[in-house]
């Protein structure tokens, strides 16, 4: 998308003055500019998934909850089935997951590519909603944004004594596994007038499931996990809270797989989490401040066996300290101002004293500018200062204007970085595999992209519209390159900034209420991702399609959910060599029923179609479990 076009649409739409004000008021997400927005009205594209949509899906994790949201695929990375976020085709690393506004270890790349463990934090019945932001987000979260946030927001502790039990079975169809069981408890109630408590607590397992092709080996891997928290909000005077939580979590996963020489054994992984988080807010008439400490741990130890075939144990830790503040200059600029101090930290045998971290210190400024009723600016930057690679800014820019009461265009530009991995960038860092010894480069560059954004908004009655096209520039993109070939044939591969992308695309979404208790909605993504040498970028649907229908009445909710992707293609993990990939649909249906006044009672049925992912093509690097029924039972109070 040409700079001119840009600039031609932010010309028109600021000159606009063809008007009425608004009559539907939309959704609100604070994840947009750190403080509450219309989602309308909000700089960025941004979806949200509320409670209600994700209790229709039966999601299991996060990653079930957010699937047919605009703009995100999900990618199979290769180990036990396990899939990863992509948003708008950038990968998951690009992506920052945060759990109401605090970062969570990036797990997926720090630790291994082929790990998914960021997504399994939190129980998802302690979920009140998920925003979804498309598009650069350094502006106001640093590193890791530059394709995007996804923030999980959590239920608040209620003042009445609040509670809820679910439990939930999956009979999975034929006898290759996949069966399990979910409990979850949540109990909330206030202590005195200004403390407020909360407890959640979750034990789930679920079997693996076998290969079609060979049932030895494992297509998804089984999974056991016990999660607790506890929150306690505290308001020592009028518009002030304080908030104190921790979470722990224990996970084991295992898959069978093969040796290089063919023999099969079992992988299992034992994964401990860890948050604990003090934080205070508090306003003094228009002005709003927040302070925040936290640190959040996730330790991984593998076992195999088959001997020499274990990787070896690591644990990354990230402490934030952070604050900011947001004031009125007069009734036309709106400002945010803060300061974030993160130290990630890193234990791993291969590095040099066998652990090494790095720190960052950043501090950003935003300006909401209300330039008239109908038209919004948002001006944004952030600096970032990295210990090993120095400085970078992040910009930001974006034009809202309300054209009538019914249509809102936009148009912005916003730049995000990604900042090297510890092993990437710590003196002394080798890895061996076989003959190929990888070395880190302290010397590697931020990767970054440059984003532009034109979108439209249109409501009439009980219809609102979404388009939007993207077009994003990544560049300084790190991976491996060969450096020598030394004695006995053994290859030296560093740590490099190698190669460029760019991915551009449209988004359409719609949302119908058709008439009291009947809702359609239905969204499309087109997406073109290339290398800088105009190669196809794999694992990136072209054409991505999800539509969902719910009715709801009398007691009874029922809704039936597809999501349809076509022209993919996939490269080879061990030759890089690309293969296009079958076009396939997954069908979800449920229906659910109010037996009592606090008892609900459901049954869904998950891929039922049983779509086997497996038996279209072996170069999918990940498996859908297979047609499951899903047995729940929900209670509260």
């Amino acid at each position: 998308m040409p700079k001119k076009l840009l600039v031609i649409l932010i010309a028109a739409i600021c000159s606009s003055a063809w008007a009425e004000e608004p009559d539907t008021l939309a959704e609100i997400t604070v994840t947009a500019t750190r403080a509450e927005a219309n989602v309308k009205q909000a700089p960025s594209s941004v979806s949200i998934i509320t409670r209600k949509e994700i209790g229709q899906k039966g999601a299991e994790n996060v990653l079930d909850a957010i699937r047919a949201t605009p703009g995100i695929t999900l990618q199979g990375i290769g180990s036990g089935g396990r899939k990863t976020i992509s948003l708008r085709g950038m990968e998951s690393k690009h992506t920052l997951l945060l759990l109401d506004g605090k970062r969570l270890p990036a797990s997926n790349d720090v630790i291994g590519p082929n790990t998914d463990y960021q997504y399994d934090w939190i129980p998802v019945e302690q979920i009140e909603r998920i925003e979804v932001v498309r598009g650069p987000m350094s502006v106001l979260y640093g590193s890791d944004a530059l394709g995007g946030v996804i923030n999980i927001i959590t239920r608040k502790p209620s003042q009445a004594l609040s509670g809820s039990t679910k439990l939930t079975s999956h009979l999975a169809s034929g006898d290759a596994g996949g069966d399990g069981n979910d409990l979850e408890l949540n109990l909330s109630g206030g202590v005195r007038d200004n403390l407020q408590l909360s407890i959640g607590g979750q034990q789930s397992r679920r079997s693996a499931v076998a290969s079609q092709l060979d049932s030895h080996q494992s297509a998804i891997e089984g999974k056991e996990k016990q999660q607790i928290s506890l929150r306690v909000d505290w308001q020592p005077a009028a518009g002030h809270n304080v908030t104190l939580e921790h979470s722990a979590g224990q996970e084991n996963r295992w898959y069978n797989t093969i040796t290089r020489t063919n023999t099969t054994y079992q992988s299992s992984y034992d994964i401990d989490r860890q948050e604990t988080s003090l934080g205070w807010k508090g306003s003094l008439g228009k002005t709003t401040s927040s302070l925040r400490a936290y640190q959040s741990s996730v330790d991984i130890t593998n076992h195999a066996t088959a001997p020499g075939t274990a990787t070896d144990p690591q644990t990354l830790q990230d402490t934030v300290v952070e604050g900011n503040t947001r004031f009125a200059i007069g009734d036309k600029h709106f400002i945010t101002t803060g300061l974030e101090h993160r130290t990630e930290r890193l234990e791993n045998p291969k590095l040099a004293g066998g652990k090494d971290d790095i720190s960052l210190k950043s501090a950003y400024v935003q300006d909401e500018i209300e330039v008239s009723k109908r038209t919004h600016v948002t001006l944004g930057v952030r600096q970032d200062e990295h210990q090993t690679f120095g400085g970078e800014t992040s910009p930001r820019i974006s034009v809202v204007r309300d054209v009538n009461a019914n249509l809102t265009l936009k148009a912005s530009y916003g730049h995000g970085f990604r900042a090297p991995t510890i092993k990437q960038v710590s003196p002394g860092y080798a890895f061996q595999t076989g003959k190929i010894i990888i070395k880190s480069s302290p010397d590697l560059q931020p990767e970054t992209n440059d984003a532009m954004e034109l979108g439209a908004n249109y409501t009439h009655g009980k219809l609102n519209l979404n388009a939007a096209v993207f077009d994003n520039k990544v560049k300084n993109l790190i991976d491996t390159r060969l450096n020598k070939t030394l004695v006995g044939g053994v290859q030296e591969w560093v740590y490099a900034n190698t190669h460029e992308a760019r991915l551009q695309g449209t988004e359409v979404s719609a949302d119908l209420n058709i008439r009291d208790g009947l809702t359609l909605n239905t969204s499309y993504q087109y997406l073109d991702a290339k290398d800088g040498d105009g190669q196809r970028l794999d694992r990136r649907p072209r054409h991505t399609l999800a539509t969902g229908v719910a009715w709801e009445k009398h007691g009874w909710k029922t809704h039936l959910q597809m999501e349809h992707l076509a022209d993919q293609t996939i490269a080879s993990p061990t030759t890089g060599v690309l293969s296009d990939v079958p076009d396939y649909t997954l069908w979800n249906a449920g229906v659910r029923k109010t037996v009592a006044k606090h008892l609900e009672v459901g049954v869904g049925i998950e891929n039922l179609t049983d779509v086997r992912l497996e038996e279209k093509s072996t170069a999918f690097r990940h498996e859908e479990y297979p047609r499951t029924v899903r047995l729940e039972l929900k209670g509260d109070f």
